[in-house]
């Protein structure tokens, strides 16, 4: 059974992503109020689901188990880091807020991931 993961176009689109985030978490200014009301939850939400979901993809589609436990400690450091560095370094506000929502969506794109693993890997059994 293979343990190790090569380098893939999941992995390759995970960084990117990942580079994304950076911009947009200490680069790019907040600017106008949005429009809707915890706008910005839904935002940390859906990058983090994003960035752990391609992480997640890369294992899967290169055949390997996922590592739960290794890319939710990710989670929590990367989500952690994030806030501390925007209170501390940038125009942006550290929120706890924030990194619930982060979290919130690393956690659900495990999940979903895991799901959808298994599912696969009780398919192939069936098939034989």
């Amino acid at each position: 059974m293979k343990t190790t993961l090569y380098f893939n176009k999941w992995l390759l689109i995970a960084i990117v992503w990942f580079l994304a985030s950076i911009y947009f978490l200490f680069f790019k200014s907040s600017g106008n109020p949005m429009p809707i009301p915890q706008f910005d939850k839904i935002c940390h939400f859906c990058l983090f689901f994003g960035q752990f979901w391609l992480l997640a993809k890369a294992y899967f589609s290169a055949g390997l188990t996922i590592p739960q436990r290794l890319l939710l400690i990710s989670a929590i450091i990367w989500a952690a880091t994030s806030e501390i560095i925007q209170a501390l370094f940038t125009t942006r506000n550290g929120d706890i807020m924030d990194a619930i929502a982060d979290l919130s969506g690393a956690i659900l794109a495990l999940w979903l991931a895991q799901q959808i693993q298994t599912a696969r890997r009780n398919g192939s059994r069936e098939k034989y």
